[in-house]
């Protein structure tokens, strides 16, 4: 056989495993978004076998071994990801997930900052980056990092909503409210945007705009238990004591998660203190609480 021919057969070869290395990596893909993860990750090394340049088929195989809570594995198929492509920020970002779960949050910190260089236009990259620094109490390179995210993405309501609650937290809440409005602005059917919004407004002493927030947050879930408590502590607040005991009415007795919820929102209000239980609030059908 000449050289030539040869080397024709071994490049027909190659290009058949690509090819076949592909359907591994598509096959694997649905399997794991079915939840079979064991099924998942043989499709995956049969993929790295079969084409060991396909860097999607290693980085889903260190996925499917993070997933699958095998920790050495993840990390060395992460680390032959980025050794064929250091530059692939996806693989930069999994590494910091896969740091976080370990509780090394300033390797976690270093891997996702390094998936923004790589790629500074995805606005996620800059948003995971900037929970991170928020993690550990970097409020100001935080706040950078959600700017920049809402920067990318600007009609995108998560990344305005999660501005907007670090400047709550900072106290800034003129600017909280700027991004809460246009979170609601953008998804107009989201009641948590609204209730936050209406936590906001109470921070400032915007009553009426508050109770409108309260009101539609009801209008557009009815159901929620939770949110009728609170549109009737605000209610009662404002000395509509006879709506304010209809809405206790409709909303009857709140489930654990719901009494979870509630005290949060009052906290984050500034109506009641933190290591208060506000129990007053959560008593069941009829009774009366203040929003005070």
């Amino acid at each position: 056989m000449s050289r030539r021919e040869r080397k024709r057969r071994e490049k027909a070869k190659s290009n058949a495993n690509k090819r076949k290395a592909e359907i591994r990596l598509r096959i694997g893909n649905q399997l794991a978004e079915e939840g079979v993860l064991d099924a998942a990750i043989e499709q995956y090394e049969q993929a790295t076998r079969l084409d060991g340049r396909n860097v999607d088929a290693r980085l889903a195989l260190a996925d499917g071994y993070f997933a699958l809570e095998m920790p050495a594995k993840a990390y060395r198929a992460y680390r032959k990801v980025l050794k064929a492509d250091p530059r692939n920020a996806e693989c930069h970002l999994s590494l910091g997930e896969f740091f976080l779960t370990l509780g090394r949050v300033r390797a976690a910190i270093k891997a996702i900052s390094r998936s923004v260089e790589c790629d500074p236009n995805r606005a996620y990259y800059a948003y995971r980056l900037g929970e991170v620094r928020a993690l550990v109490g970097e409020r100001d390179a935080a706040r950078d990092q959600f700017a920049r995210a809402v920067e990318l993405a600007p009609t995108d309501p998560f990344y305005l909503y999660k501005l907007g609650e670090l400047q709550f937290q900072c106290g800034r809440f003129d600017e909280a409210i700027e991004h809460y409005e246009e979170s609601c602005r953008h998804a107009p059917a989201d009641d948590f945007y609204h209730v936050r919004l209406a936590a906001a407004y109470v921070r400032r002493q915007r009553y009426g705009d508050a109770l409108h927030m309260f009101r539609r947050t009801v209008r557009i879930d009815p159901a929620n238990a939770a949110y009728r408590y609170l549109l009737a502590d605000h209610l009662s607040m404002m000395g509509h004591e006879e709506e304010a005991q209809e809405q206790y009415r409709r909303a009857g007795s709140l489930d654990e998660y719901d009494r979870h919820y509630v005290h949060g929102v009052r906290v984050r209000c500034g109506t009641i203190a933190e290591d208060e239980t506000g129990d007053s609030a959560l008593r069941d059908e009829g009774s009366r609480s203040p929003l005070r």
